[in-house]
């Protein structure tokens, strides 16, 4: 099986919109800038609702954890200091963009603990704010397809 795709056809408006896309995927900065935008307001909009990209509420603070620490009764999920949220930070290239951050926890937050951690570790829930709700990824679609076929 091979990777290349083969096209043919007579319609020269066809042939001129695919050789201007092929024009156009040597260099992509300026759509990856876009996407690179589009998942970093994503991830911050998962912050402010409190919910995964893909729509589900994060689960609550566990009681033992409110009992610990009273000051987060009625606070923002993984926004006590607001680190991670902050952290979250985009980048792009020619060819590729990317989302996330620098903190240690973030993963953990984002896949949740395993079974081999330490039990607080463990304990804690994947609360997803990485990736995209249907919007975005209309959103995206509409970047680059906006992109490949503008003259």
């Amino acid at each position: 099986m091979s990777n290349q795709i083969h096209v043919e056809h007579n319609s020269t408006a066809v042939i001129d919109i695919l050789q201007r896309i092929t024009d156009k995927t040597d260099d992509l900065t300026e759509a990856m800038q876009e996407v690179a935008a589009t998942l970093e307001d994503a991830a911050e909009q998962a912050f402010k609702d409190e919910r995964a990209p893909t729509g589900e509420p994060w689960e609550a603070l566990s009681d033992n954890y409110l009992k610990q620490n009273p000051k987060r009764v009625g606070g923002q999920i993984l926004q006590a200091s607001g680190g991670l949220a902050a952290s979250i930070e985009s980048d792009y290239g020619s060819d590729w963009a990317s989302v996330g951050s620098n903190k240690v926890y973030a993963a953990i937050h984002q896949f949740g603990g395993t079974p081999n951690m330490p039990v607080g570790p463990r304990n804690i829930p994947a609360r997803p704010y990485l990736g995209l709700d249907s919007q975005s990824e209309n959103d995206l679609l509409d970047i680059l397809g906006e992109f490949l076929l503008d003259d």
